[in-house]
Formats: C-alpha cells, structure tokens, sequence
C-alpha cells in the first residue's frame, strides 16, 4: 500500500514538472512564432562583485531571454549587454534604467536616468526618449551613446535631436555664439578705449 502511494506520488509530481517545463516552452515558442523578437542578456560587475540587475523587477542573469520589451535596470557596479541578433546590441551602465523595446527594423527605448550605447544594425531605427529629448538614430550601422545622469541630455554619434538639428551640429553653434559674444565684447571695449583716448587729445582753442 505505502509503495503504491508512493508510487503514485512520484508519477504525479513527474507529470506536474513535464506539464510545467511544456507550458514554458509552449509560451515562448509562441511568443516568438507570433513576431516577437527576441535577445539574450548577459549582466557584469564592474568591481568583481555579484552583478545586480534586474528586467522587469526580477533579478536577471547571464543567458536570461530578452522578449519584445521590457524595463531593465542596473545599480552603481553592475552593466547589462542585451544581444539582439540582427538588429544589434544596447549596452546598460552603470546606475541606468530603461525600458527598452524592439520591434522589426527598429531599437526604441525610454531613458529615465543613466546612460546606454545602442549599436544597432543596416536598416535598423534607433529611438531613444529622455525626460527632456528625443534622441533619433539613421537606420545605418552605427554606434549611438545617451547620456542623462547631468540632468540634461548628451548623444554621441549620427542621430538627431527632438528640434531635427545633429548633436554635434547644436554643440557647434553654441560654441559659435559664445565664440561671437566675446569678439563682440573686445570690440566694444577697443572702440570705448579709443574714443576716450581722442577725446583726451582734443586741445581746446586758445581764447
């Protein structure tokens, strides 16, 4: 009798772990049999400590499967590299936290601190929004940084900015300004100068 039970409990619990591990594969075969792309992330430290990082609040390791979209964030010693197949890769720092999503030719996420570097593949759009900007990368191969720990955003690489101007284009012109507000102010102090100086030489005629 005790051997029947027991028997009978192993084939029950056998049989719950084999439905178990089919429903997982079930869902996610499904989930990308219906177009859902699909990437793997591999977490580091950046001080040989164990890495935490999270995706979507559950703690994330190496391997763990990407799917679509989903909120990744990293501490102050731990990084996350999501490979996304043919669409590229993004790279997560230090202190950083992303909702990061992909779709068919294009890599879209929303930045509310840290920083990430998107490298992303021929014909792939890259988009990211920041709490002040909308950072746009050419569907060409390329390798775009967004940075918003300042406060303000920064972008390296060919993408635009929310107002359509290049980053390094908008950078040039507020140089350029600061560049023409100091001529100008030496050319004014140089004309004051003179002008005082004529205005000392004049002699007043004799009466």
């Amino acid at each position: 009798m005790k051997n029947t039970q027991g028997s009978w409990l192993r084939h029950t619990t056998t049989f719950a772990l084999m439905l178990s591990l089919f429903v997982g594969s079930t869902t996610f075969v499904l989930a990308v049999s219906n177009g859902s792309l699909s990437g793997e992330i591999s977490v580091s430290s950046v001080n040989g400590s164990a890495p935490a990082v999270t995706l979507n609040g559950e703690k994330a390791m190496n391997g763990r499967s990407f799917i679509s979209n989903g909120l990744i964030a990293t501490d102050a010693t731990s990084t996350a590299t999501v490979n996304l197949g043919k669409l590229g890769m993004v790279s997560v720092m230090p202190n950083t936290t992303i909702d990061l999503s992909i779709a068919e030719g294009s890599i879209t996420g929303n930045l509310s601190s840290g920083n990430v570097r998107v490298m992303n593949a021929d014909g792939v759009a890259v988009k990211i929004n920041t709490p002040d900007n909308i950072v746009s990368g050419k569907a060409v191969s390329s390798d775009v940084s967004v940075d918003v720990t300042s406060g303000v955003t920064s972008a390296t690489g060919e993408v635009t900015m929310a107002n359509g101007e290049p980053a390094a284009q908008m950078s040039k012109r507020k140089r350029n300004w600061i560049v023409f507000g100091v001529i100008g102010a030496i050319a004014t102090t140089a004309i004051i100068i003179w002008w005082i100086n004529n205005d000392n030489d004049v002699v007043s005629p004799n009466r």
